[in-house]
C-alpha cells in the first residue's frame, strides 16, 4: 500500500454546490467515476476496485497506468484516463472510454485471444468488453489456463524469478482466476534498466539492474542518495550508482524535507517536499457523504453529495 504519493495534476479548491462530478484533477475524477460506475467482483485479488482513496493511489505512472480490477487491473492511456475524468455524472459515457457493451452476456468473467488482442468480458455495469493490444507494448497475447494476459511467455510465479532481455528486466507477474485462485503467470518487463543508466544482469539476489555509476554502500529502504542538477542517484542492491533523469518525465529533482516514513531523501517530483499521507480511522471511508483520499498536497477530502453524487458508499461516491 502507498502511503506517499507525488501526482502531477493539480487540484481546483473546493466549493459549494454540485459540480457535474468533478474536481478538476484528472487522476481524482478519473478514479471518482470508476469506482462509482463499475460493479465491484466478488473477488480482487490486486485491489479494493471500489475504494477511490486506493485507486488514486495505484494507478501507476504513463505508459502503465492500469485502473483497478482483478489480475493486473485494466490497461488505459492517458487519453481514457482524461476521458473517464471528463464523463462526469454520466456512467455509461465513463464506461465508454474503456469498453464496449458485449454483444453477448457474459455470464462468467472471460478473457480470450485474438491474435495479439486481448478481450475481457466481463460485468463492470452490465456486460461489457475491454480490449487491450498487447502488440503496441511490444507483447503478445499469452493463453494461461482458462486465462488469457499480455506478456511475452507463460511462466510460472513460484520458479521463475527474475531475466534479462537486453536492458528489460523481466518478471513473472501471477494470473488469478475469478475465484481469487493463482492459476500461473505472464513474463512482462518489470522495467528498462537502460532508463536510469543501468545494466541488466546477474546480481547477488538474481537478475536484475546494475548500475553502471561507481561502487556505493546500499542501505536497506534508502536508495535515492544524491541530486546531480535534475538527475537523480541512486545505489542499488548491488552497489553501484545509477542515474535517472528527472526531466525526462516532467519533473525536477529535489531533496525532501518533510518526515518520511519510506525514509526517502531524494526523488524525482514536482515539488521541494515529498508528501506524506496519514491514514486516520475515516482515511479511505465514507464519513457521511464525504471522502478522504491523498493528492499532491497530502490528505484531501471530497463531498460525494456536493459534487453532484447521490450518497457515499463502501469507499466511494454512490451515482
Amino acid at each position: 500500500m502507498r502511503l506517499a504519493a507525488l501526482f502531477c495534476g493539480f487540484v481546483l479548491a473546493s466549493c459549494g454546490g454540485p459540480r457535474n462530478g468533478q474536481t478538476g484533477d484528472i487522476l481524482t475524477d478519473a478514479c471518482l467515476h470508476w469506482t462509482a460506475c463499475i460493479t465491484p467482483p466478488p473477488v480482487a485479488p490486486s485491489a479494493a476496485g471500489d475504494n477511490l482513496a486506493y485507486c488514486i493511489m495505484g494507478v501507476g505512472d504513463p505508459p502503465d497506468q492500469r485502473l483497478p480490477w482483478v489480475g493486473q487491473g485494466i490497461a488505459v492511456s492517458s487519453t481514457q484516463l482524461s476521458c473517464i475524468a471528463q464523463a462526469g455524472l454520466d456512467c455509461d459515457k465513463a464506461l465508454d472510454c474503456v469498453s464496449t457493451a458485449a454483444a453477448t452476456p457474459c455470464p462468467t468473467p472471460t478473457w480470450t485471444c485474438n491474435g495479439d488482442l486481448l478481450s475481457h468480458c466481463d460485468s463492470f455495469r452490465g456486460d461489457r468488453v475491454v480490449s487491450e493490444d498487447c502488440a503496441a507494448a511490444g507483447l503478445h497475447c499469452v493463453a494461461v489456463g482458462n486465462e488469457a494476459r499480455c506478456g511475452s511467455a507463460a511462466c510460472d510465479p513460484h520458479t521463475f524469478g527474475a531475466a534479462c532481455d537486453g536492458s528489460s528486466l523481466l518478471e513473472c507477474q501471477p494470473v488469478f482466476a475469478p475465484d481469487g485462485s493463482m492459476i500461473g503467470g505472464v513474463v512482462r518487463p518489470a522495467q528498462d534498466c537502460g532508463a536510469h543508466d543501468a545494466t541488466c544482469g546477474v546480481g547477488t539476489y538474481g537478475a536484475a539492474c546494475i548500475g553502471n555509476g561507481p561502487a556505493c554502500t546500499p542501505s536497506p529502504g534508502l536508495n535515492a542518495i544524491a541530486c546531480d542538477g535534475d538527475v537523480l542517484i541512486t545505489c542499488d542492491a548491488d552497489g553501484h550508482q545509477e542515474r535517472t533523469d528527472c526531466t525526462a518525465s516532467g519533473l525536477r529533482c529535489v531533496m525532501i524535507t518533510t518526515p518520511n516514513p519510506a525514509g526517502l531523501v531524494y526523488t524525482c517530483g514536482t515539488q521541494s517536499q515529498l508528501i506524506v499521507c496519514e491514514e486516520g480511522p475515516n482515511f479511505a471511508q465514507c464519513d457521511g457523504t464525504k471522502l478522504q483520499y491523498c493528492d499532491e498536497h497530502g490528505n484531501a477530502e471530497l463531498d460525494c453529495k456536493q459534487l453532484g453524487y447521490s450518497d457515499c458508499a463502501d469507499g466511494h461516491c454512490v451515482p
